[in-house]
């Protein structure tokens, strides 16, 4: 085995309702808003696509997904050559960094984001500085300050998870004027679907300035599909023709490429999606001690509080599962019930 696995860990999810249930003697439901997952779900079109396929499951995907390549193509008004899909982010994370890093190359990061980048650079051998977080956002100068010439990849989270905080469009315009041309900075933005700031990049745009700009998104956030896994990055045609040799054959399952399908074309399910979130992600923000909370653009909310444990099993004992960190706790926003049991709860809590 690669000594430097023996630095990491296998991913552990959140105990499931029912482990929960026995560990805490809970009765009643117990509800998931520990993994940021749209619960409304799916666009209606989405079930009936792949009830359509279903008898195609014997046979294999096509390669390279090219039904959802051109309709994504389409939608962003990219060249499909630019495009490149894997099973969930997480995978095409895994992708770029088998493909770019070496023994002794660098990534810049921050610490505390999305943390696939750490493990996969670690896997890769290669060394890992996390730039600390400034009040809950990205310290860009910090991390301009650490790029050298062993710098391989650059990782922005935007909006970052877990703070749910992000970076304006004319902030990472900047800091993209101030990277070396030749070090691709990867744009993760999973939440994007969810943001409704006026300011949010536009990194589609900047992608036409900057050359080593590269744009993450998935499916498995606002589009309800996370149990479908799929995902994928727009960046340079040339980029994409070397990532493309690491990707598994038949990465993406036929029924995902579907369903993504049918997701994407139904952008006025998406629309009342984020409205929806929009309007309970602000019951939070209206209580007298949300400025606890980091500012979110997201479907969560980061609850600063030197307290997390409490805090966990205090929503835990009305039915809510959430996501414990160091310093606090990361709530995703549900239905009104849940949010309501949440907000009774931050009510009467001393953060």
């Amino acid at each position: 085995m690669k000594k430097q696995i023996e630095q990491l860990s296998a991913y552990q999810p959140g105990l499931s309702p029912r482990a929960l249930k026995e560990a805490y003697g809970i009765e009643g439901e117990l509800y998931k808003l520990a993994s940021n997952e749209n619960l409304y779900g799916p666009s209606p079109k989405v079930k009936e696509a792949i009830q359509s396929h279903l008898d195609e499951l014997h046979f294999y995907p096509e390669t390279g997904s090219p039904l959802i390549k051109e309709a994504i193509s389409k939608h962003l008004d990219v060249d499909a050559s630019r495009i490149l899909f894997g099973a969930g982010l997480d995978e095409v994370i895994l992708m770029i960094s088998r493909a770019v890093l070496t023994v002794g190359d660098k990534i810049v990061t921050s610490e505390m984001t999305f943390g696939q980048y750490y493990h996969n650079a670690i896997v890769e051998s290669a060394n890992v500085t996390q730039v600390p977080l400034n009040k809950g956002y990205f310290d860009l100068e910090g991390i301009l300050a650490e790029i050298d010439d062993d710098t391989k990849l650059v990782w922005l989270c935007n909006p970052n998870n877990p703070t749910g905080t992000y970076v304006p469009h004319d902030e990472l315009q900047q800091f993209l004027q101030r990277v070396p041309s030749h070090i691709p900075v990867i744009i993760d933005e999973a939440y994007v679907e969810f943001v409704t700031a006026d300011d949010f990049p536009n990194t589609l745009a900047l992608q036409q300035q900057f050359s080593n700009a590269f744009l993450l998104r998935t499916f498995s956030k606002a589009y309800g599909l996370a149990g479908m896994r799929i995902g994928y990055v727009v960046a340079a045609k040339e980029a994409i023709e070397k990532w493309n040799i690491i990707r598994p054959p038949f990465n993406v399952g036929r029924l995902s490429e579907y369903a993504a399908l049918a997701a994407l074309e139904d952008q006025a399910y998406l629309t009342s999606i984020r409205e929806r979130n929009a309007q309970e992600r602000a019951k939070f923000f209206e209580l007298e001690n949300s400025n606890a909370f980091y500012p979110s653009q997201t479907n969560f909310v980061y609850i600063n509080t030197n307290k997390p444990h409490d805090l966990y099993e205090a929503f835990l004992n009305v039915g809510c599962i959430t996501r414990e960190f160091p310093n606090g706790v990361r709530i995703t926003i549900g239905f009104p019930e849940h949010n309501d049991k949440m907000i009774e709860v931050l009510k009467h809590f001393d953060l």
